[in-house]
């Protein structure tokens, strides 16, 4: 049997015959190449089969063979009869020499093949049936193509955002999804430019660049800030192709678009300190400039502290790093005390400095705020024997408050001057306020731009957010920074960093380079032409990293202070300053010199990155090291703990705490992430065991997929008891199977357990899953919540994800509640169940007194 036959096995036939010898040995011959015959004796069976073919597969014969005279209804009639329940059907006509009475009347009916009795040969047989095959191969073909064609236009026009224009711009098609998202009608669509969604605040010479682009034909990619029928803006990831008709000639042009809204949030709201939980550096920046622009657009007064604990090098040095950041929590609880109407904000912009932000007070207000601080930090009795001021903890402040009435000045010039009288409250002797409104010392901060005379790290975000072409950005770290402030004071740290700037002056010449001083410890280099990268890598390397030069004489002691750089480099155009920031974190703690943000990364160094990763979880995976902290989860009803979450945690060799997801990805390539969910799903159940409380725990989809995880989970189970224990599950773009996780939802509820589904609203939710799924609870993305009062977008956003909860009947949780305004938001909007620093961060079980 060739190929060409072989094609017959997939055809469907029905073969009519009254003679029985005739029928019996055309079988034989249709059997060695059919697998799917049906046999009928006459005409009236073989229509009553044909209709019942219809009727329980709902789908006909690929082709009926009938003999053309047989009793009781001819082969003519019943063909007739087919053609009108199906007027596509093939039909071949058996007919000897003496059938001449039928013969006229099956060509009129249009036979598709005629094959004369007796039947002499195979391929007079064969053959027929193979032409008619072929014929109906190529229609399934083009019917599945045309199908397939169909379903692919309608989950692009249901799932893609996607325009199509003529030659002159003008909208021909769009997307329903398109439509969708941005509340137009196709009817306000169709004949428009693209200008119909465009902001108001466009960059021009974005859409100049893109119209220059697609008349070159060629393919342009970019970022576009755009309206939706509402006004609600709203940004996209564009690319716009030409589009050509069969001959080749240039029709329009086809542009897919992305909505990278929440992606742009990100990248310029990260804003939460991982240890204190209180606002960052970043967020710090941000809000100062806006805040202080707000005040003086009021002509209000407005005032900061810049905090820095006294003697805090000392204090690790004494009690370790682990009882360091705890008082460095405990201090950052304290400030977060006067958050009122006055100070709107607490931030954490340095290891031990912290800063607030206060509106419309007096000078007396400010200074009892201050002198408030530094009080009750002291009556904390922290117990600090290494400070030479008090035998507790203490902190220093500097204070500004400035009348947007009458001073005119920028927030750098703020800043530099709190910072000034914080210089001035150390050296005075330390835990204490200096507050200083001189106009002197203003002129003078505005004419020294802090130390160095260079732009700040203000001036880099803002060239940052203006940049067009891919650049290169080099972070450069002073080490030793800090011991040689305690050691020799602020003055000599002023010394050196000025020397710094001046050395790195020297070597920087180019145009198209920028030096930055973003602090006391840091510079930054811009470079933003291309062809100049490969040059200031190599001066970084072999001139900035290694210049045994940069050192300064200290004439008391005849020494020399030995000061070097640590840098992280990245390239291209966004998010260039978080990349280059993750990986000079990365040096330092590596202790390398040098660390460059590679997207393209080898499979080796990928490997190489990985390893080092795993060095530290594994030795903390073996060595049994992965332990449980807990965070309350609050009832807005009554401000009880609802339960408490789990949350792993790595306990180093120097007994320090940290969060294993820096390890967690490369651990997720290893054998060992089920052994670490075990290992602390273990240590959970070990806590559950004494007192029964309340407690969630998280689970991936990764464990949840793993045919001995959930074994292990049913075991731990069938010991302990689910009454009281939670499974919170990561909603993420990893499930694919949600009938997986229903199956494993209804395993946890035969041990009455409930159900969570965590960083809900993260991008990726599955609102038709999950609605099916028996679950209790959705936490809210952490995320999300922390810009709620700063986005109305995102607002809006919390309200729709609070609505579908509502009317699902699951109860809401909202993470990252760290100030009090987060807490009265969420409560303000219908939240059941609150979680965040504001009402506990995440500790050891005996410190909640759960074990």
């Amino acid at each position: 049997m060739n190929k060409n036959t072989e094609l017959l096995k997939e055809i469907k036939l029905l073969y009519v015959e009254d003679n029985e010898d005739s029928r019996e040995s055309t079988v034989e011959i249709l059997e060695y190449y059919f697998n799917n015959i049906t046999v009928a004796r006459d005409g009236e069976e073989g229509l009553a089969f044909y209709e019942k073919h219809y009727l329980t597969t709902n789908s006909y014969f690929h082709i009926v063979i009938g003999d053309i005279e047989m009793p009781n209804m001819n082969g003519v009639e019943m063909c007739k009869r087919i053609r009108e329940i199906n007027p596509g059907q093939l039909l071949i006509m058996l007919t000897a020499h003496d059938s001449k009475e039928y013969l006229l009347q099956a060509i009129d009916l249009g036979i598709d093949k005629f094959i004369t009795k007796p039947i002499i040969g195979i391929d007079n047989l064969i053959v027929p049936i193979m032409d008619l095959s072929k014929k109906i191969m190529l229609d399934v073909e083009l019917q599945e193509k045309d199908f397939l064609l169909k379903q692919k236009n309608r989950i692009i026009d249901e799932n893609v955002f996607m325009t199509v224009s003529d030659l002159n711009g003008k909208i021909v098609e769009i997307s329903q999804a398109y439509l969708n998202f941005t509340g137009y009608k196709r009817e306000e669509i169709i004949g428009s430019n693209h200008s119909v969604f465009r902001n108001e605040s466009a960059n021009l010479k974005i859409i100049k660049n893109l119209w220059t682009t697609i008349l070159a034909d060629k393919e342009w990619t970019g970022k576009l800030k755009n309206n939706k029928y509402s006004g609600e803006e709203y940004w996209i990831s564009s690319t716009i192709s030409p589009l050509y008709d069969i001959n080749h000639k240039k029709i329009g042009y086809t542009a897919i678009v992305e909505d990278i809204t929440n992606t742009k949030r990100l990248e310029s709201l990260s804003i939460t300190d991982s240890l204190t939980e209180i606002h960052n550096r970043r967020y710090f920046d941000y809000s100062l400039k806006k805040d202080f622009k707000s005040a003086t657009w009021r002509r209000e007064k407005f005032g900061l502290l810049i905090i820095d604990v006294d003697y805090f090098k000392d204090y690790n040095d004494c009690y370790g790093h682990v009882k360091g950041d705890k008082a460095l929590k405990i201090v950052a609880t304290e400030i977060k005390k006067y958050v009122n109407n006055s100070v709107e904000d607490v931030f954490r912009i340095g290891g031990e400095e912290f800063a607030t932000l206060i509106s419309n007070a007096t000078d007396e207000e400010v200074k009892t705020i201050a002198q408030d601080i530094v009080t009750n930090v002291e009556l904390l009795e922290i117990e600090h024997e290494k400070s030479k001021i008090s035998k507790f903890l203490t902190i220093s402040i500097g204070a500004i408050n400035i009348d947007g009435s009458k001073d005119c000045m920028s927030n750098e010039d703020l800043f530099n001057l709190a910072d000034n009288n914080l210089y001035k409250a150390k050296n005075g002797g330390r835990n204490r306020v200096v507050f200083n409104e001189n106009t002197d010392s203003i002129e003078k901060l505005k004419n020294l731009d802090i130390i160095t005379k260079l732009p700040n790290r203000q001036a880099l975000i803002q060239e940052l957010s203006m940049m067009q072409d891919e650049s290169m950005l080099v972070l450069l770290h002073i080490n030793q920074i800090n011991s040689i402030k305690d050691l020799y004071g602020l003055e000599k740290v002023g010394d050196l960093v000025s020397q710094k700037a001046k050395q790195l002056s020297q070597i920087i010449i180019d145009d198209n380079v920028t030096l930055y001083c973003l602090n006391m410890q840091e510079f930054a280099i811009l470079i933003t032409k291309e062809r100049l990268f490969d040059k200031y890598l190599a001066l970084l390397k072999y001139s900035i990293l290694t210049n045994s030069d940069e050192n300064i004489y200290h004439p008391d002691d005849n020494n020399y202070l030995i000061s070097d750089f640590t840098a992280g480099v990245s390239y291209g155009i966004v998010n260039i300053f978080n990349q280059a920031d993750l990986v000079l974190q990365e040096a330092i703690m590596a202790k390398k010199n040098l660390i460059i943000y590679k997207n393209n990364q080898t499979t080796l160094e990928l490997q190489k990155a990985t390893l080092n990763r795993l060095m530290v979880y594994k030795k903390a995976l073996h060595s049994g090291n992965i332990i449980p902290y807990f965070q309350p989860i609050i009832d807005v009803k009554d401000n009880s703990i609802l339960k408490y979450e789990a949350l792993a945690r790595l306990l180093t060799d120097t007994d320090e705490i940290v969060t294993p997801y820096y390890f967690l990805d490369s651990a997720k390539q290893d054998n060992t992430f089920e052994f670490f969910t075990k290992q602390m799903i273990q240590k959970v159940f070990n806590v559950y065991a004494k007192k029964k409380t309340d407690i969630s725990i998280n689970i991936t989809y990764e464990n949840i997929s793993s045919d001995s995880m959930r074994d292990y989970i049913k075991n731990r189970l069938e010991k302990y008891g689910g009454d009281g224990i939670t499974f919170e599950i990561v909603e993420s773009e990893e499930i694919k199977d949600y009938e997986l996780i229903e199956n494993f939802i209804l395993m946890l509820k035969e041990y009455n357990c409930k159900i969570s589904i965590d960083d809900f609203g993260s991008g990726y939710s599955n609102f038709t899953n999950i609605i099916k799924l028996n679950i209790d609870y959705i936490k809210l993305d952490g995320s999300l919540i922390e810009k709620i009062n700063i986005d109305k977008n995102v607002e809006h956003m919390i309200i729709a994800l609070l609505s579908f909860a509502k009317n699902a009947n699951i109860k809401t949780i909202a993470e990252h509640i760290s100030t009090p305004e987060l807490d009265d938001k969420v409560r303000e909007l219908g939240i059941d169940y609150i979680q965040g620093y504001l009402y506990g961060e995440p500790k050891s079980p005996e410190h909640y007194d759960i074990v």
